[in-house]
């Protein structure tokens, strides 16, 4: 009987890991579609802003490339995109036509997965907890940023941040499809995200003037939603 479980165990599929691309793209401006009006069609193509070091798609595509096409399908916003990744597993080879300094090239490379989430403790979980307080302060409060600084280095002491030789912490949360990039260091902090629908924004404060600024509504939301993403 002990066999014969074992042998059923084994034939089980593993456990598919979600693909990630690693890129974040905008739709291009007036002047990239006059500039590449020859090869761009009218409502069509994603430009990439960013690429993420250490993904496959480092090896392959670069900062200005402008993607037409992904797996047959026409890019117009980045949700189309973002869709199609999503519906992929790591390993899975995507097929991308795009646009580089004028040329049409087409390139494919399989996708990276996702990187297992730690299980945070309850330490760990109270200290991202009080992050989030923080950063997300009742009524119209400015946010304190020496104090998210201070929470910041206590995150990186407990490995949840990363922190440089510079003292610079960088943080990073995801809620549902949006990853947040929150940098801090000793007199500026800055939030960031990876989908045009929720503008960047940098918070600086100078120590003496504590003038930082309020995020704004739509991030604080994904902030109270969040959780802790190891890239």
């Amino acid at each position: 009987m002990r066999t014969l479980v074992l042998i059923l165990f084994c034939l089980l599929p593993a456990m598919a890991q979600s693909a990630v691309l690693g890129v974040r793209v905008v739709e291009p401006d007036a002047g990239v579609r006059v500039h590449f009006a020859d090869v761009l069609p009218e409502n069509q193509g994603l430009v990439i802003c960013y690429v993420a070091p250490g993904t496959p798609a480092a090896e392959f595509l670069l900062p200005g490339d402008i993607l037409l096409r992904a797996g047959g399908t026409e890019l117009r916003k980045p949700a189309d995109l973002a869709c199609l990744v999503q519906q992929m597993q790591a390993g899975d080879v995507l097929h991308l036509e795009l646009v580089r300094l004028g040329e049409l090239l087409t390139v494919k490379f399989p996708l990276g997965g996702r990187p297992c989430q730690p299980v945070l403790n309850a330490e760990q979980q109270s200290a991202l907890n009080q992050l989030l307080l923080l950063l997300v302060p009742p009524g119209e409060v400015d946010v304190d940023v020496p104090a998210v600084r201070r929470q910041m280095l206590e995150l990186a002491d407990a490995g949840l941040a990363s922190r440089d030789e510079y003292a610079t912490c960088v943080l990073y949360l995801r809620q549902e499809n949006y990853l947040l990039c929150i940098k801090s260091t000793e007199r500026i902090l800055s939030v960031s995200s990876n989908t045009p629908h929720v503008p960047d924004v940098v918070l600086r404060a100078d120590f003496y003037q504590r003038d930082a600024a309020r995020l704004p509504e739509s991030l604080a939301q994904l902030l109270l939603q969040a959780e802790y993403y190891r890239p």
